[in-house]
């Protein structure tokens, strides 16, 4: 009797073979997973949100935590493969221990870690990371502060520059004992190459101390970081600074021994269009009608630029010294009046018959003048209606010279009254 040989390749080609041989690998791959998700293992679950609660004694008087960074923890934990899958930091809660704090200062508190749910299938195996914190308890402060520009730049030669900031104040809040520091906020930046155009920037907000070192803003709350600072450049042009007069005569030339100016020019900074137009700047106007031969000193006569323009030159008023003292005064008596600005509804009768007026100017022209010379002129612009006798300024034409003038203010007696 022949014994048959086992054929492997006639075995995995019996189909019930291989079903047989199919259940037995998944049976034991079934048993090998289920012992290995039983099995306990280990895993670190870090950026833990730590809490950080006050007594409600210092928070109902005011008190607050400040700390530089939002501060995490690290624990780690251990539990079954299945469940530690699906854990996360929100399963954890890492509070910090402020049992100890009382009042406004700078602590360093120790930390736990508990399950956010006590039933959870997972234990806590290791101490925090890090064991303790440091943070500090104060009052909240808000302040204004105004912003200093520190923007730096070059401006080719010929042309101004100035700087506008996009705000001029701002709002820090923050620990009381940090806002005290504050002596100083600037608005910082610096632009490269050389400016001939105007121009933007975004400047930096920087903190500094009464020393001058700059303040950490970790702790602080500001209102923006950084603000825009808009560079205005303009060419410059120097120009001369020119007294205006009122009732001088015209032919009176105040030399240098008679009238001097300080300053004498100005250095303006505008649009071109407007410079090129500009050749010089005129001050208030000094009434020669209220002069007499003495020495005068305006010490404030307003310097008055042109729109759009800036002074740099940092001359706000300008002194004006006129020394009319070589001059002479005579006084004269005059009896020929007559009546100008007068409208056409009514008729003027002059009652003064006539009027003492000082004329100054050099000795050898009062000496020419005589009292036929000077007209007395009634100005009835403002009569505005009026009638019957009243008293109307007068001005004075002078003939035969363009040197002298009338010292004084001078009123005359007329009658109005309608035609």
């Amino acid at each position: 009797m022949k014994k048959k040989k086992l054929s492997l390749n006639k075995l995995f080609q019996n189909n019930k073979f291989l079903i047989i041989l199919s259940l037995v690998i998944s049976t034991i791959t079934w048993v090998y997973m289920s012992m290995g998700t039983t099995n306990d293992t280990s895993v670190t679950i870090s950026n833990i949100p730590i809490q950080i609660e006050l007594p409600d004694q210092l928070v109902n008087n005011g008190l607050q935590v400040f700390s530089d960074t939002e501060q995490t923890a690290t624990v780690t934990v251990t539990g079954s493969r299945a469940v530690l899958g699906s854990i996360s930091t929100k399963d954890i809660t890492v509070t910090a221990a402020t049992n100890g704090i009382d009042s406004a200062g700078t602590y360093q508190i120790s930390l736990s870690a508990v399950k956010t749910n006590p039933s959870a299938n997972f234990q806590i195996i290791s101490t925090v990371t890090p064991s303790n914190v440091n943070v500090i308890v104060d009052y909240l402060r808000e302040t204004s502060f105004p912003i200093q520009e520190n923007v730096v730049y070059k401006v080719a030669d010929g042309y101004y520059a100035s700087t506008s900031l996009a705000s001029k104040n701002i709002t820090v809040s923050g620990p009381q004992t940090e806002i005290a520091k504050i002596a100083k906020v600037s608005a910082s930046a610096e632009l490269d190459g050389i400016l001939d155009d105007s121009t933007s920037a975004t400047a930096d907000i920087l903190l500094y101390d009464k020393s001058g070192n700059r303040i950490s803003t970790d702790l602080l709350k500001m209102e923006f970081g950084t603000v825009e600072a808009s560079i205005s450049v303009l060419p410059e042009k120097t120009v001369k600074v020119v007294p205006e007069f009122m009732n001088k005569p015209e032919g009176l030339n105040l030399g240098d021994d008679m009238l001097s100016v300080e300053p004498s020019e100005i250095l303006l900074a505008g649009p071109k269009k407007v410079l090129d137009n500009t050749k010089s700047i005129k001050l208030e106007s000094i009434d020669f009608a209220t002069l007499s031969n003495k020495r005068y000193e305006y010490n404030d006569q307003g310097i008055n630029i042109p729109t759009d323009c800036k002074n740099i030159s940092n001359s706000t008023a300008a002194k004006v010294v006129l020394d009319l003292s070589s001059l002479s005064k005579k006084t004269y008596t005059v009896d020929s009046f007559k009546v100008s600005g007068l409208s056409s509804e009514y008729k003027a009768d002059v009652t003064q018959t006539n009027m003492s007026v000082t004329v100054i100017g050099s000795k050898k022209e009062l000496e020419n003048l005589k009292s036929s010379d000077i007209e007395c002129i009634i100005d009835t612009s403002d009569q505005s209606g009026t009638v019957g006798s009243v008293q109307m300024p007068v001005t004075f034409k002078l003939k035969g010279t363009s040197t002298c003038w009338v010292s004084g203010s001078y009123k005359a007696n007329i009658t109005i009254s309608e035609k």
